[in-house]
């Protein structure tokens, strides 16, 4: 009985010392949210409640998913934005098997680049999950993408689904990341904006920007009027077209676009335009096997922790700050009643200091001048070995002596 309440014991302590610890991290991460958000009370309320009910039924912890709203906060969301909006990016940081504050900082970054409201995270989210598996790049990769040329893209109200089309196109072609970024907003530029050679090369294309109404065509079309311009051409002229309608830095992102085939553009165009509830499904199936259990009773077993804490964490604060005060009284109280003491430990400071600066200063000459004590110490270890050596002689004359009378 004796063993087993010990060990009972053992294991209550144990379980109030992670809850403590998973408690606090998690109370902390949801105020950062609220210092960023200034959410109100009853807010955070809702937002607590939220990050802690998908910490226990999805992969992620509550603090993970407090990450997320983090991010969320630091892109302008509210609390109802974020509320909408989190799901979908579990989902997709889930299926891409990525880290979900940075998932959430690009939904969230892309997303306000692309004029797009938090009721349209599903929506992007399947779209980044689907062009990522699709072709041969990551939601990493992309997020990078999208920071160069979501803003300009967005500006001229080319949707998610057929910029990512072109940078899937591009990452197959082993063009991604910032590359490009950079190649596919030069593009875009240089069309929007077009100089003497662009616009000869649009002639060679036979390319506009707008339709027969004078409308701004989708980026789609835009791809497909650019693919039928090269068809046919011979590459001297292709080259040359490319060179002037991009320029030398971006004209093998534009060349990549150009030179997919049919099937790779329409297979890649029709998995992005029909991606409604990838993120979802791709996340539930990378989940489903024996880690993904226990990752999931992992942050069951969180959740469970974190109940814990706040029954606890009451008390907890009371104590830390009673011993806060009385600390603080304490060393008040040392400050008025010890002057003598402090002014006694500070001569007593400065003397030990007096005494030992001649010291110091002898060691420091020495150690610079290592043959003034090595020398004596040589000539005094010579003396005493030719003093044993003249006794041992004195002795051995003295005995020969003795010994013929």
């Amino acid at each position: 009985i004796k063993a087993g309440a010990a060990a009972a014991a053992a294991a209550v302590s144990g379980i109030a010392t992670a809850s403590m610890a998973v408690g606090m991290n998690f109370e902390e991460q949801m105020s950062t949210v609220q210092a960023i958000s200034m959410s109100s009370g009853e807010e955070m309320e809702a937002l607590c409640e939220e990050a802690k009910a998908l910490g226990r039924a999805t992969k992620f912890s509550a603090a993970e998913v407090g990450q997320g709203f983090e991010y969320m906060a630091m892109a302008g969301w509210k609390t109802e934005d974020m509320l909408a909006g989190i799901d979908g990016v579990l989902s997709l940081a889930a299926a891409s098997g990525e880290d979900l504050g940075a998932v959430s900082d690009i939904v969230t970054d892309a997303m306000t680049a692309f004029g797009m409201g938090a009721d349209e995270v599903n929506r992007f989210a399947d779209v980044l999950a689907v062009a990522a598996s699709s072709s041969n790049t990551n939601v990493s990769m992309m997020g990078e993408t999208f920071k160069y040329v979501a803003p300009l893209a967005g500006a001229l109200k080319y949707s998610a689904e057929d910029t990512a089309l072109a940078i899937g196109l591009m990452a197959n072609s082993g063009i991604k990341a910032s590359q490009a970024g950079t190649a596919l907003r030069s593009m875009l530029s240089r069309l929007t904006k077009p100089t003497k050679e662009v616009r000869e090369a649009m002639q060679m294309l036979d390319l506009s920007l707008t339709d027969e109404n004078g409308d701004m065509k989708t980026l789609l079309q835009l791809q497909k009027d650019i693919r039928e311009g090269f068809k046919g051409m011979d590459p001297s002229r292709a080259s040359e077209a490319a060179s002037k309608l991009a320029g030398q830095e971006a004209m093998s992102g534009l060349l990549a676009i150009v030179n997919a085939t049919e099937e790779d553009f329409d297979s890649l165009t029709e998995a992005i335009n029909n991606s409604a509830g990838a993120a979802e499904k791709m996340a539930g199936i990378r989940i489903d096997n024996l880690k993904g259990d226990l990752t999931i009773l992992r942050s069951a077993a969180e959740g469970f922790g974190i109940e814990m804490y706040e029954g606890m964490s009451g008390l907890a604060r009371e104590a830390v700050q009673y011993a806060t005060g009385f600390l603080g009284e304490l060393t008040e109280s040392a400050s008025k009643k010890l002057p003598t003491a402090r002014r006694e430990i500070i001569q007593f400071s400065q003397g030990i200091s007096e005494l030992a600066g001649p010291v110091i200063t002898l060691g420091k000459w020495l150690a610079d001048n290592p043959g003034a004590i090595v020398g004596p110490i040589a000539g005094i270890g010579t003396a005493v070995t030719a003093y044993k050596a003249a006794s041992g002689v004195a002795s051995l004359a003295g005995a020969i002596t003795k010994m013929t009378g």
